[in-house]
C-alpha cells in the first residue's frame, strides 16, 4: 500500500463512481479537499484503474474501500501508525477482514443501515430552520455533547469544516436555544451524506428532526445532490422512511481507544 500524492487523488474518481453511493465519502472528500491539505491522505493498494483497496484519512477519521486481493494487514498498519485515529468505516466484509489486525486498538464496533432518498416526502412547514454559522459553533458543540446517543466529536474538524462550508449544519432554535440540528458532509457533485441529526431530549416527538432534515434535503435536492444517511436506531429509521429514504445496504464502523 502506498501513499499517493494529492495531485493524483482525482485519478481514483472514475473507479469510485462505478459504485458511487457506497464510495460517496471518499468521492466527496476528494472533490472538496485541496490537494495540498495536511488533513487528508490516501493510500492505494494496486493501480488507479482497478484498485485492490483504498484507505483514506480525513482529519481523525478513516475510510476503507476494499476490493479483491486487498492487503488488509498493510492497511491495518497504516491505521495503527496514525495514533490520533478515532474511527474507521467501510463495508461489512472489509471491516471484518481488517478488524483482526486492529484488536489491540479497537474499542467498539457498530453496524449501520445505509439509506438513500429515493421517494422524497419532505415537510419543513411550521418550523423556522436556518443554516448555522461559525458564530453558532460553540453552542452547537455544547448541544451535541448533551446528546446521549452521540459519540465524541473531533472539535478541530467540526470547526474547520463549518468554517469552510464542507459541512453545512442546519438548526432549529427558540430564543437562542438550539432544539434540533442536522448536517450534511462529503458533498460531491451529485450526492451528500446527512449526519449529526439530533433533537434535545425535552423536545422530542414534535417533528423537529423531520423538519430540520427536510429543509436540509430540500436545499440539497435543489442543488442536484441526492441525500444519503446512516442510522442504527429503529425509531430514526421510521422517521427517515416516512421522509422517503430507502435502505440500500449496510456499513460498519470501528471506534478506537485513545492512545
Amino acid at each position: 500500500m502506498r501513499k499517493i500524492d494529492g495531485s493524483e487523488w482525482r485519478n481514483l474518481l472514475p473507479f469510485l463512481y462505478k459504485n458511487r453511493e457506497f464510495s460517496m465519502f471518499i468521492i466527496g472528500d476528494i472533490e472538496n479537499t485541496s490537494p495540498d491539505s495536511d488533513n487528508m491522505e490516501i493510500y492505494l493498494d494496486g493501480d488507479f484503474d482497478s484498485p485492490r483497496g483504498i484507505l483514506l484519512r480525513y482529519y481523525k477519521f478513516l475510510i476503507l474501500s476494499d476490493g479483491a486481493g486487498m492487503n488488509f494487514r498493510e492497511a491495518a498498519g497504516v491505521v495503527r501508525r496514525y495514533e490520533q485515529a478515532m474511527m474507521l468505516s467501510g463495508t461489512i466484509s472489509g471491516i471484518d477482514r481488517i478488524s483482526p489486525y486492529l484488536q489491540e486498538i479497537r474499542e467498539e464496533e457498530e453496524t449501520l443501515r445505509f439509506a438513500v432518498l429515493r421517494e422524497p416526502n419532505l415537510n419543513a412547514a411550521g418550523f423556522e430552520v436556518r443554516r448555522a454559522t461559525t458564530e453558532d459553533a460553540e453552542k452547537l458543540l455544547a448541544f451535541l455533547f448533551l446528546i446521549e446517543e452521540f459519540h465524541a466529536t473531533d472539535e478541530e474538524s467540526f470547526m474547520a469544516t463549518l468554517k469552510d462550508g464542507s459541512t453545512r449544519r442546519y438548526i432549529i432554535e427558540d430564543q437562542g436555544e438550539i432544539l434540533a440540528t442536522a448536517a450534511s458532509t462529503s458533498e460531491s457533485s451529485d450526492m451528500a451524506m446527512i449526519i449529526g441529526v439530533a433533537t434535545g431530549k425535552d423536545f422530542r416527538g414534535r417533528g423537529l428532526a423531520s423538519a430540520v432534515v427536510s429543509k436540509l434535503c430540500e436545499d440539497l435536492l435543489a442543488e442536484g445532490r441526492t441525500p444519503c444517511l446512516l442510522y442504527d436506531n429503529p425509531e430514526a429509521g421510521r422517521i427517515y422512511n416516512r421522509l422517503g429514504f430507502r435502505e440500500i445496504g449496510k456499513l460498519k464502523t470501528l471506534r478506537f481507544k485513545k492512545r
